[in-house]
């Protein structure tokens, strides 16, 4: 789904940490037009360890690990994403599985791909013009990739981003009005040999998160009390680590749910000091002598 967020302002080399109600990781983001090497985004991959999620009966709960192209910007209409999941039913047992979406397509369960616990993941997107193909493969298990690709039209792929992101799915309405779902409680995920590959005038580049060659990098703090069954006075946090050296991986951790504390109350104010005496006003100096004529 595409990235909803609070506030986030964006500078050369870097953008302000950002909060989002549905995406914890790091993003980066093209130059654009008549850039030399990063007008827009091919490519973007990386690996991961499929968390494992800790569940409560009764309570249902989502969360979803995943790199894509696009659906950073407020303005964007698409997003092309592949990644796996953690789902906890209302009787507790965990659901893990891999998949794809489209945006504004809804997202496919990939079959063909049994996903566990401990896992090693490995995903790509590449976007050439509007074909788009998305590729998976659980290492681990040493299984044959998935692989899928889809002509994109109204939108076309939105490639002015590159994101790694842990997510809280969300449900829409026909009317794209969407809220996040309750998001899995999965301890932490470790994103790895984390990559992006841009084009422009003079060519294609390829780079880690940081690279000096893309025109903007930065963390996003997933901050949420919008789930199904939350208080307005409770928050669920997912927080995204620094960039190890290098620029290649980082991990997202889950925060526990919890409320906010009360509001302190606030100090009496002090009493206003004595207004001091006001200074003797100095003589004049004496007048000159008027010049001769």
């Amino acid at each position: 789904m595409l990235a909803v967020f609070g506030v986030g302002v964006a500078w050369a080399g870097q953008l302000r940490p950002q909060a989002s109600s549905n995406w914890a990781g790091w993003v980066v983001t093209a130059a654009g037009r008549n850039a030399r090497l990063d007008r827009h985004f091919t490519t973007v991959s990386a690996s991961w360890i499929q968390p494992s999620g800790s569940c409560t009966p009764g309570v249902r709960t989502f969360a979803a690990f995943w790199v894509g192209l696009g659906g950073y910007a407020n303005n964007s209409k698409a997003l092309e994403q592949i990644g796996s999941e953690v789902d906890c039913a209302r009787d507790g047992t965990p659901a893990y599985y891999a998949w794809y979406e489209f945006v504004p397509r809804p997202f496919v369960m990939i079959h063909t791909v049994k996903v566990s616990p401990g896992d090693e993941i490995h995903a790509i997107v590449h976007v050439s013009g509007d074909n788009v193909k998305v590729w998976l493969r659980d290492v681990t298990s040493g299984g044959p990739a998935f692989v899928k690709s889809h002509v994109m039209s109204a939108p076309v792929p939105d490639t002015s981003a590159a994101d790694w992101i842990a997510e809280a799915p969300s449900n829409c309405d026909p009317n794209n009005r969407c809220n996040p779902l309750r998001l899995t409680d999965f301890g932490a995920v470790t994103f790895m040999s984390a990559s992006a590959t841009s084009i422009g005038s003079a060519g294609r580049h390829r780079g880690a998160i940081d690279d000096p060659v893309f025109r903007a990098y930065g963390e996003i703090l997933l901050r949420s009390n919008s789930f199904p069954g939350n208080s307005l006075d409770t928050v669920t946090f997912a927080s995204p680590s620094t960039l190890a050296t290098g620029g290649h991986s980082f991990s997202v951790a889950y925060g526990p749910t919890s409320a906010t504390g009360p509001t302190g109350t606030s100090g009496t104010t002090g009493t206003t000091g004595t207004t001091g005496t006001t200074g003797t006003t100095g003589t004049t100096g004496a007048s000159g002598t008027t010049g001769a004529t």
